[in-house]
């Protein structure tokens, strides 16, 4: 095409009242019913062909280009976080103990600026766009469920598209890698096993709370010297519990955190130490110390062709802020499933660092989280310029 779909003003419009209404409403990993009907509501509204969602929650919906072309699947996570919201926006959460804090309502609001832009000028498009949006993300397991669902299974896509807003690059710059450009993770869930005792009684043998402490101290030396082209691995542990109290030692403590990889041998490396360190553990304390992965995702991969053309329609839209990343980075995102089965394809990044912010912005995760909004217009118009480009017959 001469020139690329442009949303309009009242697109735009939309795109914010959305967000900020998901904002408002958020929903946690495999419960985004009340998102979802919205989500399905306006993409009947702008008839789409409505597919069979392969999971409860999520939707499915295609639009056919009035050319012959390739299929683009454009992919929007959904669900928020189990936090607190904190930011004292007049839009802020009002579920308790729930937000939105890592942007999906974001995504999810500028993905259906794009099928909305693209639905108004489908006689003149090639190809076909396959618009997914994703349930628990936030759990790198949304992606494998929709994929077990049936995603594939009657209609392929050519390449796979989408973006996450960050708060930590300047406002409206928009980055891409070819390669890896985000690790793989691995979500462990360790169970430490004693027989418990008085407080003032029980020693280092059989104390799970001092084996906890142990493995905390060490952790790191689970991806000691474990790097990818000049970026070491990561693990860290979020979470910690026990049942005991001040003068009792429980019988059991688990914790739970992730290990993040960049390739399949510095995986297998990290994840045998893990469990080496466990072993050490049980015999250093006399308890027994196990180990599952509940869940894990590939690293996030980007073809050289998808990542150019991002960046090129960037380019196009806001000058020199389109940069490729130099370095992947140590988070991870289920979207690789969908990269990997799609064959091509690039996800790419946002920068929505808060003009108003004197500091450095609040990260993702947190109570504080915010992005500036405005930069959700580049987001619009980078994902449809992109999707219409992959589109065009090789």
């Amino acid at each position: 095409m001469s020139t690329l779909p442009q949303p309009s003003a009242a697109v735009l419009d939309e795109v914010l009242e959305t967000r900020r209404d998901l904002h408002r409403h958020p929903e946690l990993s495999f419960h985004e019913h009340r998102t979802s009907r919205l989500i399905r509501e306006r993409l009947q509204g702008l008839g789409l062909a409505m597919e069979d969602s392969p999971t409860e929650t999520g939707a499915l919906a295609r639009i056919d280009g009035g050319r012959p072309g390739r299929t683009v699947l454009l992919r929007a996570d959904i669900d928020a976080l189990p936090i607190h919201e904190e930011t004292g926006l007049p839009f802020a959460s009002e579920d308790q103990g729930r937000m939105h804090a890592c942007g999906h309502d974001c995504h999810t609001a500028m993905m259906l600026g794009v099928a909305r832009t693209l639905a108004e000028r489908a006689e003149d498009l090639p190809g076909s766009y396959l618009f997914c949006f994703q349930p628990a993300e936030e759990i790198v397991s949304g992606a494998r469920a929709m994929i077990e669902g049936g995603l594939f299974r009657e209609r392929s896509a050519d390449a796979a598209l989408g973006l996450h807003i960050v708060s930590f690059l300047p406002s409206h710059q928009v980055m891409a890698r070819a390669g890896v450009h985000w690790a793989g993770c691995d979500g462990f869930d360790i169970e430490l096993r004693g027989p418990g005792g008085h407080g003032g009684l029980l020693k280092r043998q059989g104390n799970v709370v001092a084996a906890q402490s142990f493995i905390l101290e060490r952790l790191s030396t689970v991806v000691d010297g474990l790097e990818y082209e000049g970026v070491p691995c990561h693990t860290t542990v979020g979470d910690v519990r026990g049942d005991g109290a001040w003068n009792i030692v429980p019988r059991e403590v688990h914790l739970r955190g992730s290990v993040r990889t960049f390739t399949p041998e510095l995986r297998q490396e990290a994840l045998q130490r893990l469990e080496d360190l466990l072993l050490e553990t049980g015999t250093e304390f006399g308890i027994a110390a196990t180990v599952t992965y509940p869940m894990s995702c590939i690293p996030v991969r980007n073809d050289e062709r998808s990542t150019r053309t991002v960046l090129d329609v960037a380019a196009g839209v806001v000058g020199d802020l389109a940069q490729p990343l130099a370095q992947p980075l140590t988070v991870s995102d289920d979207m690789s499933l969908l990269l990997d089965l799609a064959g091509s394809g690039c996800y790419f990044m946002l920068g929505a660092a808060p003009a108003d912010e004197d500091r450095m912005p609040a990260a993702h995760h947190t109570t504080t989280f915010r992005v500036d909004e405005t930069a959700m217009e580049v987001g619009v118009r980078v994902l449809a310029g992109a999707g219409v480009r992959l589109a065009e017959p090789l």
